[in-house]
């Protein structure tokens, strides 16, 4: 319980102290800092770097877009499609901020070995199983979004 407590502790206080010197939220910033990485992206794009689904980052993005982060322009080549990309004052704003908590998940996770991974996951599975909770849906840590 403690080893969850400190992790969940850490992702929590990780994203207010984001929010209260950034004025962005967490997922925000991770949407953010994927667009710098890799920007211009589509929407499913940018959906599938964050491991989440389409619809869930819509919201984060049309957030972003009204605070003058992000801008959303025809693609250059089929101008059918949409991408997202850095303002100004996005990229200003990038550079700034630390790194999303989810990237340090991301990379805890990764430097584990296969089996440890498998190990966790499974577990993991079990234990969401056993709470009841394989049902709920949950894109973001402490976040409204």
């Amino acid at each position: 319980m403690q080893n969850l407590r400190r992790i969940f502790k850490a992702v929590e206080s990780y994203s207010r102290s984001v929010e209260t010197r950034f004025g962005i939220t967490g997922p925000q910033l991770w949407a953010l800092w994927e667009l710098d990485r890799s920007a211009p992206l589509a929407l499913k794009d940018l959906a599938a770097r964050m491991h989440l689904s389409p619809s869930t980052v819509v919201g984060v993005v049309d957030r972003l877009i009204a605070k003058e982060l992000v801008v959303r322009e025809a693609d250059q080549v089929d101008r059918r499609r949409v991408c997202l990309s850095l303002s100004d004052q996005g990229r200003t704003l990038t550079k700034q901020a630390p790194n999303p908590a989810q990237d340090q998940l991301i990379k805890g996770l990764k430097s584990l070995n296969s089996d440890q991974l498998g190990t966790l996951s499974q577990s993991l599975g079990l234990l969401v199983h056993t709470m009841e909770a394989d049902k709920l849906e949950a894109p973001f840590f402490f976040s409204e979004e």
